[in-house]
């Protein structure tokens, strides 16, 4: 009879630890994956809308992908620190030119990297930002009181 009981029990264990294990190989940890359309589609073949943010202008999102006659929405992310008219494309940007008095911006321009989902990208792209109000200090100097 003992021997029956612990036969049970280290079987209940084992299908116990299956199970855990396979939840934990499905789970995605909350984070979205990032997906194709579940079409046999190819990423040359297939069309990528605009990334659009869930709520408010950043954040996660939802993007329209059409392959042949099928449309699918996958998830998508858009930087809050980032321009919404060039998200889908990378650039590599040069240092911040200097402060332009009149206009109190500096500008700095980028060269394409690379387009993201077939992305029409510009080749280069010139960005602005108002300037410091702060003048930075250099390493050696110290505050004057």
């Amino acid at each position: 009879m003992r021997r029956l009981l612990t036969v049970t029990l280290l079987l209940l264990v084992a299908l116990t630890l299956t199970e855990a294990t396979r939840r934990a190989k499905n789970h995605k940890g909350g984070k979205h994956e990032k997906t194709r359309p579940a079409s046999e589609c190819s990423a040359a073949e297939t069309q990528y809308g605009k990334c659009v943010p869930e709520h408010g202008d950043c954040g996660d999102g939802l993007r329209e992908a059409t392959c042949r006659d099928q449309t699918d929405q996958i998830h998508c992310k858009i930087p809050c620190n980032w321009k919404k008219d060039i998200s889908d494309c990378k650039y590599k940007f040069g240092p911040w030119g200097s402060c332009d008095a009149d206009a109190n911006t500096k500008s700095r321009s980028g060269t394409l990297k690379r387009a993201l989902f077939n992305a029409e990208c510009q080749p280069t792209v010139q960005v602005s930002k108002p300037c410091s109000p702060k003048v930075k200090k250099t390493r050696g100097e110290k505050k004057s009181n």
